[in-house]
Protein backbone atom coordinates (compact mmCIF):
# COMPACT_ATOMS: atom_id res chain seq x y z
CA UNK A 1 0.00 0.00 0.00
CA UNK A 2 2.67 2.52 0.76
CA UNK A 3 4.17 1.66 -2.68
CA UNK A 4 1.08 2.61 -4.73
CA UNK A 5 0.54 6.27 -2.30
CA UNK A 6 3.56 7.51 -2.90
CA UNK A 7 3.13 6.50 -6.59
CA UNK A 8 0.35 8.38 -6.85
CA UNK A 9 1.76 11.29 -4.99
CA UNK A 10 4.47 11.04 -7.69
CA UNK A 11 1.80 11.71 -10.62
CA UNK A 12 -0.36 14.07 -8.55
CA UNK A 13 0.87 15.91 -6.26
CA UNK A 14 3.05 19.07 -5.37
CA UNK A 15 6.39 18.62 -2.73
CA UNK A 16 8.80 21.24 -2.22
CA UNK A 17 11.40 19.77 -3.64
CA UNK A 18 9.53 20.50 -7.02
CA UNK A 19 10.65 24.51 -6.38
CA UNK A 20 14.09 23.72 -5.83
CA UNK A 21 14.77 21.45 -8.63
CA UNK A 22 12.97 23.62 -11.32
CA UNK A 23 14.56 27.09 -9.93
CA UNK A 24 16.50 28.09 -13.17
CA UNK A 25 19.35 31.08 -13.12
CA UNK A 26 20.01 32.09 -16.78
CA UNK A 27 21.21 35.63 -16.58
CA UNK A 28 19.03 35.98 -19.84
CA UNK A 29 16.08 34.68 -18.15
CA UNK A 30 15.77 34.95 -14.63
CA UNK A 31 18.21 38.75 -14.07
CA UNK A 32 16.82 39.10 -10.19
CA UNK A 33 18.20 37.57 -6.86
CA UNK A 34 18.32 34.56 -5.62
CA UNK A 35 17.34 33.32 -2.21
CA UNK A 36 17.53 29.83 -0.70
CA UNK A 37 14.00 28.39 -1.52
CA UNK A 38 12.82 26.31 1.27
CA UNK A 39 8.53 25.96 0.71
CA UNK A 40 5.77 28.09 -1.25
CA UNK A 41 5.09 29.87 1.81
CA UNK A 42 8.95 31.80 1.60
CA UNK A 43 9.28 32.26 -1.76
CA UNK A 44 5.75 33.96 -2.57
CA UNK A 45 6.00 36.52 -0.43
CA UNK A 46 7.18 39.92 -3.27
CA UNK A 47 7.41 40.26 -6.61
CA UNK A 48 10.56 38.82 -7.38
CA UNK A 49 9.68 35.33 -5.27
CA UNK A 50 6.55 35.19 -7.79
CA UNK A 51 8.47 35.94 -10.59
CA UNK A 52 11.29 32.85 -9.63
CA UNK A 53 8.43 30.37 -9.20
CA UNK A 54 7.39 31.44 -12.70
CA UNK A 55 11.25 30.88 -14.17
CA UNK A 56 10.73 27.45 -12.73
CA UNK A 57 7.48 26.74 -14.35
CA UNK A 58 8.91 28.09 -17.43
CA UNK A 59 11.94 25.69 -16.93
CA UNK A 60 9.54 22.69 -16.76
CA UNK A 61 7.93 23.98 -19.86
CA UNK A 62 11.20 24.17 -21.66
CA UNK A 63 11.86 20.16 -21.58
CA UNK A 64 9.35 19.50 -24.25
CA UNK A 65 12.25 19.81 -26.45
CA UNK A 66 14.67 18.27 -24.85
CA UNK A 67 14.38 14.80 -23.46
CA UNK A 68 13.07 13.63 -20.18
CA UNK A 69 14.77 13.66 -17.08
CA UNK A 70 15.40 10.70 -14.77
CA UNK A 71 17.14 10.12 -11.51
CA UNK A 72 20.20 8.68 -13.86
CA UNK A 73 20.44 12.32 -16.11
CA UNK A 74 18.79 15.37 -14.50
CA UNK A 75 18.78 17.42 -17.53
CA UNK A 76 17.20 14.52 -19.72
CA UNK A 77 17.55 11.64 -21.76
CA UNK A 78 19.49 13.03 -25.80
CA UNK A 79 17.33 9.82 -26.69
CA UNK A 80 14.05 10.78 -26.07
CA UNK A 81 12.62 13.54 -27.66
CA UNK A 82 9.62 14.83 -25.15
CA UNK A 83 8.04 16.65 -28.43
CA UNK A 84 8.31 13.37 -31.09
CA UNK A 85 5.12 12.10 -30.03
CA UNK A 86 3.42 15.27 -30.74
CA UNK A 87 5.09 15.99 -34.12
CA UNK A 88 5.95 12.42 -35.51
CA UNK A 89 3.91 9.54 -37.32
CA UNK A 90 1.92 12.05 -39.60
CA UNK A 91 1.67 12.88 -42.69
CA UNK A 92 4.97 15.16 -43.04
CA UNK A 93 7.23 13.28 -41.14
CA UNK A 94 7.93 9.58 -40.46
CA UNK A 95 11.08 7.92 -37.81
CA UNK A 96 14.15 7.50 -39.86
CA UNK A 97 16.41 5.66 -37.00
CA UNK A 98 15.00 3.74 -34.30
CA UNK A 99 14.07 5.45 -30.91
CA UNK A 100 12.24 5.13 -28.40
CA UNK A 101 9.26 6.19 -29.73
CA UNK A 102 9.52 3.91 -32.66
CA UNK A 103 6.09 2.69 -32.27
CA UNK A 104 5.17 6.28 -34.45
CA UNK A 105 5.98 4.34 -37.45
CA UNK A 106 5.66 0.55 -36.50
CA UNK A 107 2.44 0.93 -34.37
CA UNK A 108 0.60 -2.34 -34.09
CA UNK A 109 1.95 -4.05 -30.87
CA UNK A 110 5.38 -1.85 -30.91
CA UNK A 111 2.23 0.97 -29.44
CA UNK A 112 1.81 -1.62 -26.55
CA UNK A 113 5.47 -2.43 -25.63
CA UNK A 114 7.41 -1.38 -22.36
CA UNK A 115 9.68 1.21 -24.30
CA UNK A 116 6.46 3.14 -25.62
CA UNK A 117 4.93 2.64 -22.56
CA UNK A 118 7.43 4.38 -20.47
CA UNK A 119 7.71 7.29 -22.46
CA UNK A 120 3.94 7.79 -22.63
CA UNK A 121 4.57 7.94 -18.44
CA UNK A 122 7.34 10.32 -18.49
CA UNK A 123 5.32 12.80 -20.18
CA UNK A 124 2.20 12.25 -18.61
CA UNK A 125 4.48 12.71 -15.30
CA UNK A 126 5.93 15.90 -16.71
CA UNK A 127 2.82 17.16 -18.06
CA UNK A 128 1.25 17.13 -14.26
CA UNK A 129 4.45 17.98 -12.34
CA UNK A 130 4.14 21.28 -14.38
CA UNK A 131 0.18 21.89 -13.74
CA UNK A 132 0.47 21.60 -10.10
CA UNK A 133 3.16 23.71 -9.78
CA UNK A 134 0.99 26.19 -12.24
CA UNK A 135 -1.66 25.57 -9.44
CA UNK A 136 0.70 26.47 -6.67
CA UNK A 137 1.60 29.75 -8.39
CA UNK A 138 -2.42 30.71 -9.19
CA UNK A 139 -3.60 29.87 -5.62
CA UNK A 140 -0.63 32.02 -4.40
CA UNK A 141 -1.11 34.74 -6.65
CA UNK A 142 -5.04 34.94 -6.71
CA UNK A 143 -5.10 34.51 -2.70
CA UNK A 144 -1.76 36.82 -1.59
CA UNK A 145 -3.13 38.80 1.22
CA UNK A 146 0.06 41.12 1.36
CA UNK A 147 -0.07 44.51 0.37
CA UNK A 148 3.78 44.45 -1.14
CA UNK A 149 2.23 43.67 -4.64
CA UNK A 150 -0.15 46.01 -6.93
CA UNK A 151 -3.38 43.65 -8.04
CA UNK A 152 -2.24 44.08 -11.65
CA UNK A 153 0.85 42.44 -11.19
CA UNK A 154 -0.86 39.98 -9.33
CA UNK A 155 -3.12 39.35 -12.46
CA UNK A 156 -0.04 39.11 -14.70
CA UNK A 157 1.12 36.30 -12.35
CA UNK A 158 -1.47 34.43 -12.11
CA UNK A 159 -2.14 34.99 -16.21
CA UNK A 160 1.56 33.26 -17.19
CA UNK A 161 0.68 30.23 -15.27
CA UNK A 162 -2.69 30.04 -16.37
CA UNK A 163 -1.37 29.75 -19.52
CA UNK A 164 0.39 27.26 -18.88
CA UNK A 165 -1.98 25.56 -17.11
CA UNK A 166 -4.02 25.60 -20.01
CA UNK A 167 -0.66 24.14 -22.46
CA UNK A 168 -0.68 21.47 -20.40
CA UNK A 169 -3.94 20.08 -20.42
CA UNK A 170 -4.00 21.14 -24.00
CA UNK A 171 -0.97 18.44 -24.25
CA UNK A 172 -2.69 16.06 -21.80
CA UNK A 173 -6.51 16.06 -23.88
CA UNK A 174 -4.65 15.15 -26.99
CA UNK A 175 -2.55 12.89 -25.75
CA UNK A 176 -5.06 11.00 -23.70
CA UNK A 177 -8.09 12.34 -23.96
CA UNK A 178 -9.95 12.18 -20.91
CA UNK A 179 -7.48 13.01 -17.73
CA UNK A 180 -8.13 13.80 -14.23
CA UNK A 181 -8.48 18.05 -13.77
CA UNK A 182 -6.48 19.22 -11.12
CA UNK A 183 -6.53 22.90 -10.13
CA UNK A 184 -6.20 23.41 -6.79
CA UNK A 185 -2.90 23.63 -5.00
CA UNK A 186 -1.86 20.09 -3.67
CA UNK A 187 -1.51 19.46 0.20
CA UNK A 188 -0.84 17.13 2.32
CA UNK A 189 -4.45 17.96 3.57
CA UNK A 190 -5.81 17.08 0.19
CA UNK A 191 -3.90 14.23 -1.23
CA UNK A 192 -5.78 11.71 -3.34
CA UNK A 193 -6.25 8.54 -3.63
CA UNK A 194 -9.33 9.09 -5.71
CA UNK A 195 -9.23 10.98 -9.02
CA UNK A 196 -11.26 10.85 -11.71
CA UNK A 197 -10.66 10.83 -15.51
CA UNK A 198 -12.83 13.98 -15.90
CA UNK A 199 -13.64 13.97 -19.90
CA UNK A 200 -12.38 16.81 -22.36
CA UNK A 201 -15.44 18.56 -22.33
CA UNK A 202 -14.80 19.89 -19.03
CA UNK A 203 -11.28 20.28 -19.19
CA UNK A 204 -11.60 22.24 -22.37
CA UNK A 205 -14.07 24.45 -20.18
CA UNK A 206 -11.33 25.04 -17.71
CA UNK A 207 -8.35 26.02 -20.90
CA UNK A 208 -11.47 28.67 -21.88
CA UNK A 209 -11.39 30.05 -18.35
CA UNK A 210 -7.77 30.07 -18.30
CA UNK A 211 -6.88 31.07 -21.79
CA UNK A 212 -9.57 33.90 -21.47
CA UNK A 213 -8.55 35.56 -17.84
CA UNK A 214 -5.05 35.51 -19.59
CA UNK A 215 -6.20 37.42 -22.89
CA UNK A 216 -7.28 40.19 -20.58
CA UNK A 217 -4.22 40.05 -18.33
CA UNK A 218 -1.16 38.75 -19.79
CA UNK A 219 1.27 42.12 -20.80
CA UNK A 220 1.19 42.91 -24.41
CA UNK A 221 4.74 43.27 -24.43
CA UNK A 222 7.16 41.13 -22.59
CA UNK A 223 8.88 41.55 -19.79
CA UNK A 224 12.05 39.52 -20.85
CA UNK A 225 12.98 37.73 -23.79
CA UNK A 226 11.66 34.04 -22.56
CA UNK A 227 8.14 35.43 -20.57
CA UNK A 228 4.95 34.80 -22.28
CA UNK A 229 2.53 37.85 -23.81
CA UNK A 230 -0.98 38.36 -24.25
CA UNK A 231 -0.57 37.06 -27.87
CA UNK A 232 0.45 33.66 -27.01
CA UNK A 233 -2.99 33.03 -25.12
CA UNK A 234 -5.13 34.66 -27.84
CA UNK A 235 -2.80 32.44 -30.33
CA UNK A 236 -4.52 29.35 -28.41
CA UNK A 237 -7.53 30.91 -27.29
CA UNK A 238 -8.24 31.29 -31.31
CA UNK A 239 -7.32 27.51 -31.70
CA UNK A 240 -9.55 26.81 -28.91
CA UNK A 241 -12.13 28.60 -30.25
CA UNK A 242 -12.34 27.25 -33.70
CA UNK A 243 -12.57 24.05 -32.04
CA UNK A 244 -15.93 24.79 -30.19
CA UNK A 245 -17.04 25.96 -34.08
CA UNK A 246 -17.05 29.62 -32.46
CA UNK A 247 -15.68 30.89 -35.49
CA UNK A 248 -16.62 34.74 -34.92
CA UNK A 249 -14.39 34.93 -31.76
CA UNK A 250 -11.56 33.17 -33.26
CA UNK A 251 -11.42 35.68 -36.06
CA UNK A 252 -11.82 38.41 -33.68
CA UNK A 253 -8.91 36.62 -31.43
CA UNK A 254 -6.85 35.95 -33.90
CA UNK A 255 -6.91 39.58 -35.40
CA UNK A 256 -6.56 41.23 -32.00
CA UNK A 257 -3.18 39.39 -31.82
CA UNK A 258 -2.37 40.29 -35.13
CA UNK A 259 -2.37 43.85 -35.17
CA UNK A 260 -3.06 45.01 -31.20
CA UNK A 261 0.27 42.92 -30.18
CA UNK A 262 3.15 45.10 -31.43
CA UNK A 263 4.54 42.03 -33.44
CA UNK A 264 4.40 41.38 -36.97
CA UNK A 265 5.80 38.97 -39.92
CA UNK A 266 9.59 39.39 -40.58
CA UNK A 267 9.21 40.64 -43.91
CA UNK A 268 12.88 42.15 -44.41
CA UNK A 269 16.19 40.67 -44.01
CA UNK A 270 17.99 41.79 -40.43
CA UNK A 271 20.22 40.88 -38.10
CA UNK A 272 23.43 38.74 -37.76
CA UNK A 273 23.67 37.71 -41.47
CA UNK A 274 21.72 40.23 -42.87
CA UNK A 275 24.15 41.31 -45.84
CA UNK A 276 24.89 37.41 -46.29
CA UNK A 277 23.19 35.03 -48.41
CA UNK A 278 19.60 34.25 -47.08
CA UNK A 279 15.98 34.73 -46.94
CA UNK A 280 13.80 36.94 -44.08
CA UNK A 281 12.15 33.24 -43.38
CA UNK A 282 15.50 31.65 -42.66
CA UNK A 283 16.65 34.94 -41.05
CA UNK A 284 14.39 34.29 -38.08
CA UNK A 285 16.34 30.63 -37.10
CA UNK A 286 19.71 32.11 -37.19
CA UNK A 287 21.58 32.25 -33.83
CA UNK A 288 21.37 35.42 -32.61
CA UNK A 289 18.60 36.65 -34.37
CA UNK A 290 15.79 34.84 -32.61
CA UNK A 291 15.12 36.78 -29.53
CA UNK A 292 12.54 39.83 -29.61
CA UNK A 293 15.53 41.64 -28.33
CA UNK A 294 17.64 40.48 -31.48
CA UNK A 295 15.12 42.02 -33.64
CA UNK A 296 12.85 39.10 -34.44
CA UNK A 297 9.64 41.07 -34.60
CA UNK A 298 7.63 37.75 -35.38
CA UNK A 299 8.42 35.52 -32.18
CA UNK A 300 5.39 35.06 -29.85
CA UNK A 301 7.36 32.76 -27.24
CA UNK A 302 11.08 32.74 -27.03
CA UNK A 303 12.60 28.85 -25.33
CA UNK A 304 15.83 30.06 -23.59
CA UNK A 305 18.69 28.21 -22.53
CA UNK A 306 21.61 27.62 -20.73
CA UNK A 307 24.67 26.04 -20.24
CA UNK A 308 24.99 23.66 -17.00
CA UNK A 309 22.42 25.92 -15.28
CA UNK A 310 21.50 24.66 -11.62
CA UNK A 311 17.56 23.41 -11.62
CA UNK A 312 17.12 23.11 -15.58
CA UNK A 313 19.60 24.64 -17.96
CA UNK A 314 17.42 24.37 -20.81
CA UNK A 315 19.13 22.67 -23.12
CA UNK A 316 17.31 21.39 -26.34
CA UNK A 317 17.96 18.08 -28.81
CA UNK A 318 16.25 19.03 -32.03
CA UNK A 319 19.34 19.16 -34.11
CA UNK A 320 20.04 15.27 -32.98
CA UNK A 321 16.48 14.79 -33.53
CA UNK A 322 16.62 16.28 -37.65
CA UNK A 323 20.24 16.86 -38.66
CA UNK A 324 20.99 14.02 -41.21
CA UNK A 325 24.08 11.62 -39.82
CA UNK A 326 26.40 12.73 -42.24
CA UNK A 327 29.40 11.72 -40.70
CA UNK A 328 28.56 8.15 -40.66
CA UNK A 329 29.27 6.21 -44.27
CA UNK A 330 25.90 3.85 -44.86
CA UNK A 331 24.33 2.66 -47.99
CA UNK A 332 22.68 5.87 -48.95
CA UNK A 333 25.93 8.21 -48.43
CA UNK A 334 29.09 8.88 -47.04
CA UNK A 335 30.91 9.73 -43.82
CA UNK A 336 31.67 13.55 -44.22
CA UNK A 337 33.23 15.60 -41.21
CA UNK A 338 31.34 17.34 -38.59
CA UNK A 339 31.11 20.92 -39.19
CA UNK A 340 29.73 23.75 -36.97
CA UNK A 341 28.78 25.19 -40.35
CA UNK A 342 27.22 21.53 -41.23
CA UNK A 343 25.02 22.54 -37.52
CA UNK A 344 27.19 20.03 -36.14
CA UNK A 345 26.64 16.09 -35.71
CA UNK A 346 23.14 15.04 -36.23
CA UNK A 347 21.52 11.30 -35.71
CA UNK A 348 18.31 12.09 -38.23
CA UNK A 349 15.88 10.42 -35.80
CA UNK A 350 13.08 11.95 -37.94
CA UNK A 351 12.46 13.17 -41.53
CA UNK A 352 10.05 14.60 -43.77
CA UNK A 353 8.27 12.13 -45.66
CA UNK A 354 8.07 12.15 -49.54
CA UNK A 355 5.05 14.30 -49.28
CA UNK A 356 6.17 17.04 -47.47
CA UNK A 357 9.09 17.90 -49.54
CA UNK A 358 7.13 17.54 -52.46
CA UNK A 359 4.90 19.91 -51.21
CA UNK A 360 7.03 22.74 -52.53
CA UNK A 361 7.66 21.25 -55.77
CA UNK A 362 5.27 19.17 -56.75
CA UNK A 363 7.54 17.66 -59.60
CA UNK A 364 10.92 17.55 -57.66
CA UNK A 365 12.71 13.95 -58.01
CA UNK A 366 15.91 14.50 -56.73
CA UNK A 367 17.69 17.01 -53.91
CA UNK A 368 19.09 19.37 -56.87
CA UNK A 369 15.58 20.34 -58.00
CA UNK A 370 14.87 22.31 -55.13
CA UNK A 371 17.43 24.79 -55.60
CA UNK A 372 15.22 26.88 -57.80
CA UNK A 373 11.97 26.21 -55.67
CA UNK A 374 9.72 29.16 -56.03
CA UNK A 375 9.02 29.39 -52.02
CA UNK A 376 12.10 30.53 -49.97
CA UNK A 377 10.24 27.82 -47.35
CA UNK A 378 11.37 25.05 -49.24
CA UNK A 379 14.60 26.71 -50.33
CA UNK A 380 18.40 25.82 -49.77
CA UNK A 381 18.14 28.31 -46.73
CA UNK A 382 15.78 26.67 -44.92
CA UNK A 383 16.66 23.30 -46.15
CA UNK A 384 19.76 21.50 -46.60
CA UNK A 385 19.76 19.78 -49.74
CA UNK A 386 23.58 19.56 -50.27
CA UNK A 387 27.24 19.27 -48.62
CA UNK A 388 29.97 21.78 -49.47
CA UNK A 389 33.13 19.37 -49.46
CA UNK A 390 36.16 20.31 -47.37
CA UNK A 391 39.48 19.51 -48.04
CA UNK A 392 39.02 16.28 -45.95
CA UNK A 393 36.21 15.13 -47.28
CA UNK A 394 37.39 15.43 -51.22
CA UNK A 395 40.34 13.11 -49.79
CA UNK A 396 38.58 10.53 -48.31
CA UNK A 397 35.64 10.80 -51.29
CA UNK A 398 38.39 10.44 -53.76
CA UNK A 399 37.99 14.05 -55.10
CA UNK A 400 34.33 14.10 -56.53
CA UNK A 401 33.70 17.29 -56.76
CA UNK A 402 33.03 20.70 -54.39
CA UNK A 403 29.20 19.79 -54.16
CA UNK A 404 27.54 16.45 -52.84
CA UNK A 405 24.08 16.50 -52.88
CA UNK A 406 21.69 14.43 -50.07
CA UNK A 407 19.49 12.29 -50.65
CA UNK A 408 15.76 12.23 -52.25
CA UNK A 409 13.99 10.33 -54.32
CA UNK A 410 10.05 10.07 -54.30
CA UNK A 411 9.53 7.40 -56.53
CA UNK A 412 11.12 5.32 -53.42
CA UNK A 413 9.10 4.85 -50.12
CA UNK A 414 10.20 7.30 -47.19
CA UNK A 415 13.67 4.94 -46.12
CA UNK A 416 14.67 4.26 -43.12
CA UNK A 417 18.19 4.40 -41.65
CA UNK A 418 19.11 7.39 -44.19
CA UNK A 419 22.02 9.47 -42.83
CA UNK A 420 22.32 11.39 -45.75
CA UNK A 421 18.62 12.38 -46.08
CA UNK A 422 17.61 15.72 -46.65
CA UNK A 423 16.72 17.98 -43.41
CA UNK A 424 15.51 20.95 -42.47
CA UNK A 425 18.03 23.76 -41.12
CA UNK A 426 15.74 25.82 -38.47
CA UNK A 427 17.69 23.27 -36.25
CA UNK A 428 20.82 23.37 -38.51
CA UNK A 429 21.79 26.40 -37.14
CA UNK A 430 21.02 25.48 -33.43
CA UNK A 431 25.18 25.68 -33.52
CA UNK A 432 25.52 27.40 -29.90
CA UNK A 433 26.33 23.79 -28.46
CA UNK A 434 28.16 25.09 -25.38
CA UNK A 435 30.08 28.34 -24.20
CA UNK A 436 33.71 27.18 -25.03
CA UNK A 437 33.51 26.91 -28.07
CA UNK A 438 35.37 24.14 -27.90
CA UNK A 439 35.54 22.27 -31.72
CA UNK A 440 34.68 18.84 -30.13
CA UNK A 441 31.23 20.23 -29.08
CA UNK A 442 30.09 20.59 -32.66
CA UNK A 443 29.77 16.64 -31.95
CA UNK A 444 27.43 17.11 -28.81
CA UNK A 445 23.75 16.00 -28.57
CA UNK A 446 22.90 19.19 -26.46
CA UNK A 447 22.35 22.26 -27.76
CA UNK A 448 22.01 25.83 -25.84
CA UNK A 449 20.72 28.25 -28.59
CA UNK A 450 18.01 30.33 -27.42
CA UNK A 451 14.83 29.48 -30.21
CA UNK A 452 11.74 29.60 -31.35
CA UNK A 453 8.91 28.12 -30.16
CA UNK A 454 5.63 29.96 -31.70
CA UNK A 455 5.34 32.51 -34.03
CA UNK A 456 2.89 35.22 -35.30
CA UNK A 457 2.73 32.87 -38.59
CA UNK A 458 1.51 30.19 -36.75
CA UNK A 459 -1.75 32.60 -35.95
CA UNK A 460 -1.85 33.92 -39.21
CA UNK A 461 -3.17 29.96 -40.52
CA UNK A 462 -5.32 29.60 -37.87
CA UNK A 463 -6.80 33.25 -38.51
CA UNK A 464 -7.26 31.45 -42.29
CA UNK A 465 -8.54 27.90 -41.07
CA UNK A 466 -11.07 30.05 -38.76
CA UNK A 467 -12.47 32.20 -41.99
CA UNK A 468 -12.42 29.43 -44.51
CA UNK A 469 -14.61 27.50 -41.59
CA UNK A 470 -16.64 30.52 -41.31
CA UNK A 471 -17.29 30.63 -44.72
CA UNK A 472 -15.02 33.38 -46.12
CA UNK A 473 -12.38 32.19 -48.20
CA UNK A 474 -11.39 35.34 -49.89
CA UNK A 475 -9.96 36.93 -46.12
CA UNK A 476 -8.68 33.03 -45.85
CA UNK A 477 -6.59 33.44 -49.22
CA UNK A 478 -5.78 37.01 -48.13
CA UNK A 479 -4.50 35.52 -44.95
CA UNK A 480 -2.66 32.90 -46.04
CA UNK A 481 -0.84 35.20 -49.57
CA UNK A 482 0.71 37.44 -46.31
CA UNK A 483 2.77 34.52 -45.69
CA UNK A 484 3.29 33.22 -49.27
CA UNK A 485 4.63 36.90 -50.30
CA UNK A 486 6.94 36.61 -47.39
CA UNK A 487 8.23 33.67 -48.89
CA UNK A 488 7.90 34.62 -52.73
CA UNK A 489 5.45 32.19 -53.40
CA UNK A 490 3.15 32.68 -55.66
CA UNK A 491 -0.02 33.89 -54.71
CA UNK A 492 -3.66 31.76 -54.37
CA UNK A 493 -7.13 32.59 -55.05
CA UNK A 494 -10.39 31.98 -52.58
CA UNK A 495 -11.34 28.88 -55.09
CA UNK A 496 -7.64 27.40 -54.42
CA UNK A 497 -8.54 27.42 -50.37
CA UNK A 498 -9.31 24.02 -48.84
CA UNK A 499 -8.96 22.81 -45.29
CA UNK A 500 -6.42 20.14 -47.04
CA UNK A 501 -4.77 23.16 -48.54
CA UNK A 502 -4.63 24.74 -44.94
CA UNK A 503 -3.16 21.45 -43.55
CA UNK A 504 -0.42 22.10 -46.43
CA UNK A 505 0.28 25.32 -45.82
CA UNK A 506 0.44 24.47 -41.70
CA UNK A 507 3.74 22.29 -43.06
CA UNK A 508 4.99 24.40 -45.94
CA UNK A 509 5.37 27.32 -42.86
CA UNK A 510 5.79 25.29 -39.58
CA UNK A 511 7.52 21.75 -40.28
CA UNK A 512 8.54 20.51 -37.55
CA UNK A 513 7.73 23.75 -34.99
CA UNK A 514 3.65 22.83 -35.04
CA UNK A 515 2.66 19.87 -33.35
CA UNK A 516 1.21 17.93 -36.14
CA UNK A 517 -0.39 15.25 -34.74
CA UNK A 518 -2.75 17.65 -32.77
CA UNK A 519 -3.76 19.78 -35.83
CA UNK A 520 -4.32 16.62 -37.94
CA UNK A 521 -6.66 15.01 -34.86
CA UNK A 522 -8.74 18.41 -34.13
CA UNK A 523 -9.11 18.55 -38.05
CA UNK A 524 -10.64 15.38 -37.91
CA UNK A 525 -7.77 14.14 -40.81
CA UNK A 526 -5.02 12.50 -38.76
CA UNK A 527 -5.88 8.98 -39.82
CA UNK A 528 -6.92 9.81 -43.58
CA UNK A 529 -3.65 12.24 -43.88
CA UNK A 530 -1.08 9.80 -42.26
CA UNK A 531 -2.39 6.64 -44.03
CA UNK A 532 -1.92 8.49 -47.55
CA UNK A 533 1.19 10.19 -47.15
CA UNK A 534 3.47 8.26 -44.70
CA UNK A 535 4.88 5.01 -46.39
CA UNK A 536 5.71 3.65 -42.92
CA UNK A 537 3.07 4.02 -40.35
CA UNK A 538 -0.15 3.67 -42.99
CA UNK A 539 0.07 -0.26 -43.32
CA UNK A 540 -0.05 -0.20 -39.44
CA UNK A 541 -2.52 2.43 -37.82
CA UNK A 542 -4.78 1.36 -35.96
CA UNK A 543 -8.09 4.30 -36.51
CA UNK A 544 -9.50 3.07 -33.27
CA UNK A 545 -6.65 2.40 -30.77
CA UNK A 546 -3.91 4.79 -32.19
CA UNK A 547 -5.98 8.30 -31.90
CA UNK A 548 -5.18 8.43 -28.43
CA UNK A 549 -2.36 7.54 -26.14
CA UNK A 550 -2.92 5.01 -22.95
CA UNK A 551 -2.84 6.20 -19.47
CA UNK A 552 0.20 5.13 -17.85
CA UNK A 553 -1.10 1.87 -16.10
CA UNK A 554 1.33 2.90 -12.71
CA UNK A 555 -1.31 6.02 -12.61
CA UNK A 556 -4.33 3.62 -12.67
CA UNK A 557 -2.69 0.98 -10.39
CA UNK A 558 -1.83 3.81 -7.59
CA UNK A 559 -5.49 5.44 -7.90
CA UNK A 560 -6.27 2.79 -5.62
CA UNK A 561 -9.55 4.55 -4.04
CA UNK A 562 -11.31 4.69 -7.77
CA UNK A 563 -10.50 1.92 -10.46
CA UNK A 564 -10.43 4.09 -13.64
CA UNK A 565 -10.41 2.39 -17.07
CA UNK A 566 -7.86 3.01 -19.75
CA UNK A 567 -8.64 3.89 -23.42
CA UNK A 568 -10.02 1.22 -26.03
CA UNK A 569 -7.32 -1.20 -26.73
CA UNK A 570 -4.97 -0.88 -24.18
Amino acid sequence: MKKKIKMAHRYLAFGLLTFSLLISCSDDFLNQDTQDIIAPDNLFVDEAGFNAGLNGLYANVRIERAGLPNNDNPIGSVNNLVAEIMMNGTDIMYGNRPDAFRFLNDWGDESLSNRAQNGFEGVFDWLYETVLVANTIINRAENFTGDNIAPEVLSRISAEARTIRAWCYRHLTFLYGDVPLVVEETTGSNFRLDFERNPVSEIRAQIRVDLEFASQNLPVSFRNDGSIIRAVAQHYLTEFYIMEGEYDLAIQTALDAINNSGRSLVTSRYGVNASGSGTPYSDMFLEGNTNPSEGNTEVLWIFPAEFETVGGEGNNIMRRWFIANYDSTSQFGPGLTVTQERGGRGLNRVSATNFMLNLYDSEATSAEDFLDVNDDRGGQHAWRYFMTLNEIDRASLGSPGDTLFLRFDPSQPDPRNDRFRVFTRKWDFDTNLDPTDDPASDRASRSYKDFIYLRLADTYLLLAEAYFLNGNSNNAAVTINALRDRANAPQINAGDVSLDFILDERARELFSEEHRRYTLLRTNSWVTRTRLHNDNASPNIDDFRDVLYPIPQKFIDANVENPVQNNPGY
